[in-house]
């Protein structure tokens, strides 16, 4: 082999190595957005929560999900004696917007506990470590809290980064048409996360 033959192919090399090492984190640090909000219901007047908030007794509480990408969406809720998956991905949404318990349904606020959350992810692939602590349906709050703190720190955004644009709402929300869907929908907050999106809502109980 000549010295330029030897040449070529160590460059060649040498940028096969660089493409194997940038591409992955390039496809890591994509950027996840998702529409989210959770609809408080409280006697005839409706609202949307806010990250922390003071929710009643009694109160009747909706979750919206619409991923601007096909992704995996978990719901979580925490209250003072344990965390429970309540929505666990078969495959990717599709364009549609997820409504929990369902687009015509709500949960109620019992009063049990006097703090509760919900954490909602979305992510381009299924999460092995989501699946694993809750393999039983429930998981205690200190093993939850453990991997949504690490998928928190793997989701955060540089404050200097720019601010995408917008993106509309397609498809119809899962259980109804769009006919029938809550005009809620059409008011979500848009959040990013960098690889997957975390978004967690934490309440305090008024009895």
């Amino acid at each position: 082999m000549g010295k330029e033959s030897r040449l070529f192919l160590f460059l060649s090399l040498c940028a096969f190595t660089a493409i194997a090492v940038v591409c992955p984190a390039g496809a890591q640090d994509k950027r996840v957005r998702a529409k989210i909000g959770i609809e408080i219901k409280s006697g005839d007047q409706t609202r949307s929560a806010r990250s922390q908030d003071d929710i009643n007794v009694s109160d009747f509480i909706r979750v919206y999900v619409h991923p601007e990408e096909p992704g995996y969406v978990y719901v979580i809720h925490t209250d003072e004696k344990k965390s429970t998956l309540l929505y666990k991905p078969q495959q990717k949404s599709q364009g549609s917007t997820l409504a929990m318990p369902s687009a015509k349904d709500f949960y109620q606020v019992d009063g049990a506990s006097s703090n509760e959350a919900f954490s909602i992810i979305v992510s381009p692939t299924a999460l092995a470590e989501v699946r694993d602590v809750f393999k039983n349906g429930t998981a205690s709050i200190d093993d939850w809290t453990a991997v949504e703190e690490s998928l928190l720190a793997k989701s955060k955004i540089n404050l200097g980064e720019d601010v995408e644009k917008p993106f509309a709402i397609a498809g119809n929300v899962r259980g109804t048409d769009a006919k029938n869907a809550d005009p809620f929908i059409n008011n979500l907050e848009i959040f990013s996360g960098k690889s997957l999106l975390v978004k967690k809502y934490e309440f305090r109980v008024k009895k």
